[in-house]
């Protein structure tokens, strides 16, 4: 029971990943890629950005 689907991305060094029960997908794995239109790409795009600059943030209080 339990199953999900992983949908996992990376840039660089920082990574996403998002699970969607398999019962909330319908049809399977070419359901899960029917998620992943320009907009929710976008939107990934733009939390590693926001990442990236919250560990730079960091990193710069830790040298400090």
């Amino acid at each position: 029971m339990n199953q999900k689907f992983i949908i996992k991305f990376e840039q660089g060094t920082l990574e996403q990943s998002y699970k969607v029960a398999e019962t909330d997908v319908i049809g399977g794995v070419n359901g899960v890629f029917e998620l992943l239109d320009d907009t929710f790409i976008q939107a990934v795009l733009d939390s590693f950005n926001v990442m990236r600059a919250s560990f730079i943030e960091a990193y710069k209080r830790y040298e400090s």
